[in-house]
């Protein structure tokens, strides 16, 4: 009897986990299916573009234009077509309504595209100028943040400067020079880390100085230079830092004008001047077709 009592239990048990096994999976769908057939070769597509030398080039060209200033209203554009496509096909709208309608959807999208691109462009200089001024009182935490890039950038046209001491050449300090004098292209237009031409010229006659006085001693070349190197490059790789929220600031610029032009001040212009329109050039046949019909 406890044998059999044993067995019937265990088979319940069984029974019990195996229906629980199945609620789950139940319960629980695998989507394997799916991430195998339309998951991965979505991530390798992605993947292949993304790694693309010619799309990389494109996206880099297009991040410095006003492309996205382009990209609005071509939305805007497609958007504002759609409408009045789908006006002139829609039964549901009286004929008589619908020249308003068109009329009022063609001026609000001209009036605003026209407007979004003047005031994207008067409020660019606007932005910049506010950006700079918050970069310039917040400079320090920018250069602490890219101490590491700056550290980098230092110590490799320090190492410049110390191979240059071999032969301490004209042409090797022209190189040097030269070289420098690039990186810091239009850092004089910054207010924040701004180096100004006499400052850059200051720097590069150090560098020259330190290579001809120290010719066959890198470490004495290098150590004369430190400091002037070390603060400029702390400038520079602050700048860069900064700089790489400035395409964010310019793009919600243009996200926040476009909204406020298209959504708000476009129909609230255009909508009664679009009104006034169609009533003097539509509104004058009604009476004329109400005389014809009478005259019939």
């Amino acid at each position: 009897m406890k044998i059999n009592s044993i067995n019937t239990q265990y088979q319940l048990n069984t029974r019990r986990t195996q229906n629980n096994k199945t609620s789950q999976n139940q319960q629980n769908p695998s989507f394997g299916g799916v991430k195998d057939v339309i998951a991965e070769p979505l991530s390798n597509f992605y993947d292949k573009v993304a790694s693309n030398g010619k799309f990389q080039k494109f996206v880099t060209k297009f991040s410095r234009t006003n492309s996205f200033t382009h990209l609005m209203v071509a939305e805007s554009c497609f958007l504002s077509g759609f409408y009045m496509i789908n006006t002139l096909r829609n039964k549901k709208i009286k004929k008589e309504q619908k020249p308003q309608m068109l009329i009022n959807d063609a001026m609000t999208l001209g009036v605003s595209t026209a407007g979004a691109y003047l005031l994207d462009d008067k409020v660019s200089g606007v932005v910049t100028k506010v950006a700079d001024n918050y970069f310039k009182n917040n400079k320090d935490f920018y250069i602490d943040k890219a101490k590491d890039t700056a550290q980098k950038m230092a110590s490799s046209i320090k190492e410049e400067i110390g191979a240059a001491t071999v032969d301490a050449s004209d042409d090797a300090i022209a190189a040097i020079t030269k070289k420098i004098s690039g990186q810091f292209k239009g850092m004089d237009k910054s207010k924040a880390f701004q180096i100004t031409a006499d400052k850059l010229d200051e720097v590069t006659k150090t560098v020259a100085t330190a290579i001809k006085e120290n010719k066959g001693s890198a470490d004495k070349a290098k150590e004369a230079v430190a400091g002037t190197i070390d603060d400029i490059y702390g400038k520079l790789a602050g700048k860069m830092e900064a700089d790489k929220i400035m395409p964010g600031i310019n793009k919600i610029k243009t996200l926040v004008i476009f909204g406020i032009i298209y959504r708000y001040l476009g129909p609230v212009l255009v909508t009664p001047l679009a009104n006034k329109l169609s009533s003097k050039f539509f509104d004058k046949k009604k009476p004329e077709e109400q005389k014809t019909q009478q005259a019939k």
